[in-house]
């Protein structure tokens, strides 16, 4: 039995979660196939847009850690850099969050 076949086989289930997360598709392609650790904030987002867009993600498969098998268009996937800030500004920004609340 090859190492996907032991992956696979839910006779040899041990109880571990998955930590693996991967997103795949073919180039010119405009889907992409997602695999998310079950209790992943990623696959809560998944599973969340499938609910509300089910013409547009589609859970394919929950395994049995969890994990889901989803579709769902490449333009739902983004890659950037993340944005950095200065202390100065991230404590300007906390004080605009705190006066907004005030006002709610």
């Amino acid at each position: 039995m090859n190492e996907f076949e032991k992956a696979c086989n839910t006779e040899n289930y041990t109880g571990e979660t998955s930590q693996e997360n991967v997103i795949e598709w073919i180039r010119n392609d405009k889907e992409v196939t997602v695999t998310l650790c079950g209790n992943s904030r990623y696959a809560t987002k998944v599973r969340k847009l499938a609910e509300q867009y089910p013409d547009e993600v589609k859970i394919m498969h929950v395994n049995h850690d969890n994990s889901i098998v989803a579709h769902l268009p490449l333009s739902y996937i983004k890659i950037s850099h993340p944005k950095i800030m200065s202390e100065e500004n991230k404590i300007k920004a906390a004080e605009r969050m705190s006066a907004m609340r005030k006002h709610l």
